[in-house]
């Protein structure tokens, strides 16, 4: 199970199969965060789930809006 970070205080992860073979990953940050507190979603095509997952906090983590994650 994958967990993001936005400083020290872990965020929900969730992973969903959207249409066809399109993956939605929501990364919920916590209220007193400072990023806002709308859910983060990336959107990717692939067939893998794991992959999906790890490609979309990297793109997260990579714009800053997570600071790290774990799988």
């Amino acid at each position: 199970m994958a967990r993001a970070f936005i400083g020290s205080m872990e965020c929900p992860v969730h992973v969903d199969k959207d249409l066809g073979d399109t993956w939605a990953v929501t990364v919920y940050p916590p209220t007193s965060a400072k990023a806002s507190p709308a859910p983060l979603v990336v959107k990717l095509q692939g067939n893998d789930k794991v992959a999906a997952t790890k490609g979309a906090l990297e793109i997260l983590q990579k714009s800053g809006k997570i600071d790290r994650f774990e799988m």
